[in-house]
């Protein structure tokens, strides 16, 4: 299992989240386990993404899938503004 943490900026939250909404369902069956999702207090448009995969390699699909990409953009997504960052669990309290 891994979790891949997402930072962007989009154009419009209220434009953008109904589209990852449904990538979300769709996703599911390509490993997605669970999705949390934040968004700035002083910019709105600013989304932090939490997502569970059962591995890092079809994380890696999913982010790296060209259909993918274009909805992303599509979305509202800032391609120059994604960063991702693959975590695993050092430890728990």
């Amino acid at each position: 299992m891994v979790t891949l943490l997402i930072r962007c900026r989009v154009a419009d939250y209220d434009r953008w989240r109904p589209g990852y909404d449904a990538a979300i369902a769709r996703d599911k069956e390509f490993g997605l386990l669970s999705s949390q999702v934040w968004r700035g207090q002083d910019d709105p448009n600013y989304i932090v993404v939490l997502e569970t995969h059962e591995s890092r390699e079809s994380a890696e699909a999913l982010m790296s899938d060209p259909s993918i990409q274009a909805d992303m953009v599509a979305d509202g997504v800032d391609p120059a503004s994604v960063q991702l960052d693959f975590l695993e669990t050092a430890s728990r309290s």
